[in-house]
């Protein structure tokens, strides 16, 4: 639970990623980088711990245990059921998942204190206080609880960050398991170099991925880049099967997929193809006004858990793990009261005396500042009336000459990309038939009929034998790999009138 001081006061809500030190802040609905991360009294200070740092497992106990023995009931559970150390300390919290039946079930949400402190030590330098920590697969409640997603069916989330990339699955609006794989991105930078037998720099590579990602030009990157992909869900899809299994789910309905740098072009596609999921690019609209053309989305979700947090009114609880919970406002501490009931007592005894003093000399003071502000005050507005004047003319100016310069750069981009696009995606269709008919004859396999439509092409094949329209498959897969973008052949069937194989290959170039 939050301190009441802390929902009264905040006035601007202050996200931050420990692990990267980046911040935004949210003043009304106007969402700013936030430079410096400091403690002010009307900051809501917010930030999450990573699915890596956080043991996730639930826990049945009786139904007769009564609430003012839970959290004891539980923590002794924890260290029995889960092998905590018995030396260390742990921070333990947990949520209610299922009261229907003979006992409670909860998920419990762990970490070992030691480690805790360590994580956020940084961020306890530049701030005393934070407001709420809350561990990131939870971040994602605030898309149902603001109807972004539907509470309906399983939608499973993959996030890439630098630090940690994890998979979350939710039920129905709740929480249901999450997992870390070891493919953040830093790791997904190291093992590329490996794949690609060399040293790339890390920046361009993270540009490349960022602005081209699973399409892009240099074909030797995106080979490379899909054989990593591959590798990456292949342990998606066991996670996904181990998911299925251990909590009886029919079909996982949709997977979210985005990372820290920004949607990844063209890896919804390919994770559609390899896991057979309706995927989307984790992009959703949080309702902020932002001149950024990317907003982290773990960020944009601590902003909205945050809101939720303040809001009295809400349903959904937040999980809040912080240990640096804000103290009472100086009034209701003890010290605070002494205080106050001293200064008071000795104001009154000399009220009477120190009033008249005090009137007098703060009049004369006042006055003779009022004098000084008035004659530098008199300089500085003929001073600022001309440059004013001046600023004036100059924009008016650089305005006209900017939006000439808007016209002639938009005329010239749309010249270039449209000669780009001739010279370099024109493929003529005479040369790409040709080469079909080369490996038709290599393998024995005969066509009466080739369509196509832009780059897509459908050829009847006839053979008499299914093994030679098995090879021209393999054989077009591998000739072709860095041009397609699908092939696939539905069935291959006998012709029940003569001994020919008959198929329908369709390739998308």
């Amino acid at each position: 639970m939050l301190k009441k001081e802390a929902k009264k006061k905040a006035k601007v809500i202050v996200s931050f990623d420990n692990y990267t030190e980046e911040s935004y802040a949210l003043k009304g609905k106007t969402l700013t980088p936030h430079k410096k991360l400091a403690l002010k009294s009307n900051l809501f200070l917010a930030t999450y711990l990573a699915n890596k740092d956080i043991i996730i497992a639930p826990i049945e106990i009786g139904s007769g245990i009564p609430d003012e023995d839970l959290d004891g009931t539980i923590e002794n559970k924890a260290y029995e059921e889960l092998g905590l150390d018995p030396t260390l300390e742990y921070i333990i919290n947990h949520h209610e998942i299922d009261h229907s039946g003979e006992g409670r079930l909860f998920q419990l949400f762990i970490v070992e204190r030691d480690h805790f402190v360590e994580i956020f030590s940084a961020a306890r330098e530049k701030i005393k206080y934070i407001d709420l920590i809350t561990p990131a697969p939870l971040l994602y409640k605030t898309l149902y609880s603001r109807e972004i997603v539907e509470r309906k069916g399983v939608q499973c989330y993959l996030y890439f960050t630098h630090y940690d990339t994890f998979i979350t699955f939710y039920r129905d609006g709740n929480y249901l398991y999450s997992k870390s794989i070891n493919y953040s991105l830093e790791q997904i930078y190291n093992r590329f170099c490996e794949i690609s037998g060399a040293t790339v720099n890390e920046k361009e590579f993270m540009d490349t991925l960022q602005s081209e990602g699973m399409k892009a030009t240099d074909t030797d990157y995106q080979n490379n880049i899909m054989k990593l992909f591959g590798e990456i869900f292949i342990s998606i899809n066991d996670i996904i099967i181990y998911t299925k299994r251990a909590y009886d789910l029919a079909v996982i309905d949709q997977i979210y997929i985005g990372s820290s740098l920004g949607p990844i072009i063209g890896v919804e596609d390919y994770a559609q193809d390899y896991l057979g999921l309706n995927s989307f690019a984790m992009e959703f609209d949080f309702g902020f006004n932002t001149d950024e053309w990317y907003v982290d989305q773990m960020q944009s979700m601590l902003i909205l858990n945050s809101l939720d947090s303040l809001d009295t009114n809400s349903e959904d609880a937040i999980m809040n793990l912080t240990i640096y919970p804000r103290p009472p406002v100086f009034l209701k501490r003890t010290s605070g009261q002494f205080i106050v009931s001293t200064i008071a007592a000795a104001t009154v005894a000399l009220l009477p005396s120190a009033y008249y003093y005090g009137a007098a000399k703060v009049h004369d003071t006042h006055n003779n500042i009022l004098h000084e502000e008035e004659r530098g005050l008199n300089v500085q507005v003929v001073k600022y009336k001309s440059v004013l004047s001046k600023k004036s003319k100059d924009l008016a100016r650089f305005g006209a000459e900017l939006q000439s310069h808007k016209k002639i750069f938009s005329s010239k981009e749309k010249t270039l990309k449209s000669v780009y696009d001739k010279k370099m995606n024109y493929r003529l269709k005479s040369e790409q038939l040709e080469s079909f008919a080369h490996d038709l004859n290599k393998f024995n396999v005969k066509t009466y009929k080739i369509g196509t439509n832009n780059d897509r092409y459908s050829i009847s094949l006839v053979s008499m034998d299914d093994n030679d329209i098995t090879k021209l498959i393999g054989h077009i897969s591998d000739k072709y790999s860095g041009q397609l973008s699908n092939i696939d052949i539905e069935h291959i069937k006998k012709d029940s009138n003569s001994t020919f194989y008959q198929g329908t290959l369709k390739v998308d170039l």
